[in-house]
C-alpha cells in the first residue's frame, strides 16, 4: 500500500482583506507574540523557523522564564512558522504576521529512536492567517481519516498479496478482491491530489500559492515548472515564490549563471570552475553517489558521450555526495571515471541537491544551457550534437 508523502496543513486568506482589517486597526510596525505553555522549564530556548524545504535557521528565539515567553519582531511579509524547543524536530506550525499573537497550552515531551519527541498542544489567538491555516487542517484531517478507512478495510488484502511470489502472486492480482483494493486506492489519490491541488490552483494569484505547494509537498519536480511559470510577478517574489525557484532550479534557470564554487583535488589542488572549464565548451556537472543506482544506471550515457564529445570540448565532473570516502573511491575505481572527482557535500548543498542524480549542463562561461532530464540517458547525446556538431 502507498504512503502519503505530501500531506501537510495550510491556510488560505485574501492579501486584500487582510490589509483592509489590520488598517481599520492602525497598522502594528511589527508582530509580539506573548507565549505562556505548560510543560517547558524555565532557561528553555525555542525558536520560530520558517517552514520549507530548507534546512533554515530560526528568525527568532525566545528564553522561557516563569513559564513564559515572548517573541519580538518585524516580518517583511507573511510566512509560516514552526514553534519548536530550540531546533527540535517536533514542531508546531502557524502563520507569522505584524500582529499581537499569544500561544497559549502545554507541552509534552517523550523520548523515541528519533530522540525527544514534543508534543504541543496551543493555539494560536490573534492572527487572522493563522485562523485560515485551521480551517486547511480541517480539510486534511478528512484525508486523514479517508486514509485510515482505507486501510482498515484492504490492509489484509496487501498483507496478503506480499506473502506470495510467481504465478500466485499474478492469480491473487487477477481477483476481485485484490482488485477492489486497488481501485479504491487509486480514488483516495485521485482524491489527496484534487483537494492539495485544487487549494493550490485556488490561490496562485497569492503568496498562498507557492506557500501551499511547498507546505502540502515533501519535494518539488520538474512537474511543478509549469505551475511557477504561470505565478504572477509579485507572487515569484513572494518568500515562497523565491523558495520555490530555489528548489526547483537550484543552480538557476536556462540562461543565468550557476553560483561560485571551489572544489579541492587529492593533491590540495582548489579548482573553480573557469579552472575546470579552461579549454573546454561545455562541461556536465554530475551530482552522484555510490549508493544511488539510478546514477550508476546513467553512467553508460555518460562515458558515451564522453567518448564522443570529449575531443570537441566537453568535460564531465561528477561530484559525489557519499558519506563513506572508501566507498566513493572504490565506485569510481569500479566504473572506470577518467574525468574530474571531487567528493564535496558543501558543494552539494550550495546547488541545494536533495536527490542524485543531479546533473547541469553548462557552457564554458558557467551559464546553465539544460539540466536534470534535458541532459540524461539519450538526451544528452542528442543536445551535445546539437551543440558540438562535428566539423
Amino acid at each position: 500500500m502507498k504512503t502519503i508523502k505530501s500531506l501537510f496543513w495550510a491556510g488560505l486568506v485574501s492579501c486584500g482583506i487582510v490589509a483592509a482589517l489590520t488598517a481599520c486597526a492602525g497598522s502594528p510596525k511589527g508582530y509580539v507574540i506573548n507565549g505562556q505553555v505548560e510543560g517547558l522549564d524555565d532557561g528553555t530556548v525555542v525558536t520560530l523557523t520558517p517552514m520549507s524545504h530548507d534546512n533554515d535557521t530560526a528568525i527568532a528565539k525566545a528564553t522561557v522564564q516563569g513559564g513564559k515567553f515572548q517573541f519580538e519582531g518585524v516580518a517583511e511579509e507573511p510566512i509560516c512558522v514552526m514553534l519548536a524547543v530550540g531546533d527540535n524536530w517536533a514542531r508546531h506550525a502557524f502563520m507569522l504576521e505584524n500582529v499581537k499573537m499569544d500561544i497559549t497550552g502545554s507541552v509534552t515531551s517523550e523520548e523515541t529512536e528519533r530522540g525527544t519527541f514534543y508534543k504541543w498542544d496551543v493555539s494560536v489567538k490573534g492572527s487572522p492567517l493563522t485562523d485560515k491555516l485551521a480551517e486547511f487542517d480541517a480539510r486534511h484531517d478528512k484525508l486523514d481519516e479517508l486514509y485510515r478507512q482505507m486501510h482498515e478495510q484492504y490492509d489484509s488484502t496487501y498483507n496478503r498479496m506480499h506473502t506470495l511470489k510467481g504465478a500466485e502472486l499474478e492469480a491473487f492480482r487477477q481477483t476481485e478482491e485484490y482488485k477492489a483494493a486497488e481501485a479504491a486506492e487509486k480514488k483516495f489519490f485521485d482524491t489527496v491530489q484534487e483537494t492539495i491541488m485544487g487549494m493550490v490552483n485556488d490561490n496562485k494569484d497569492s503568496f498562498w500559492g507557492p506557500l501551499l505547494l511547498i507546505k502540502y509537498m515533501n519535494f518539488l519536480n520538474e512537474d511543478n515548472a509549469d505551475y511557477y511559470n504561470q505565478l504572477p510577478d509579485d507572487v515569484k517574489n513572494s518568500f515562497y515564490g523565491r523558495k520555490m525557484k530555489e528548489e526547483l532550479w537550484p543552480a538557476g534557470v536556462a540562461g543565468e549563471k550557476v553560483k561560485e564554487f571551489r572544489l579541492t583535488g587529492d593533491d590540495g589542488t582548489v579548482y573553480d570552475f573557469d579552472k575546470l572549464a579552461e579549454g573546454k565548451k561545455y562541461v556536465l556537472l554530475d551530482f552522484w553517489a555510490s549508493w544511488c543506482g539510478p546514477c550508476r544506471k546513467e553512467l553508460p550515457n555518460v562515458k558515451k558521450a564522453y567518448a564522443d564529445y570529449k575531443d570537441r570540448g566537453f568535460e564531465v565532473v561528477s561530484i559525489s555526495i557519499d558519506k563513506d570516502e572508501a566507498a566513493w573511491r572504490k565506485a569510481v575505481a569500479e566504473e572506470k571515471l577518467v574525468w574530474p572527482n571531487f567528493r564535496d557535500q558543501t558543494v552539494a548543498d550550495l546547488f541545494k541537491v536533495k536527490a542524485v542524480p543531479t546533473v547541469y549542463l553548462l557552457d564554458s562561461e558557467g551559464r546553465i544551457v539544460a539540466s536534470n532530464s534535458e541532459c540524461r540517458g539519450e538526451a544528452l547525446g542528442q543536445k551535445l550534437a546539437e551543440l558540438l556538431p562535428a566539423e
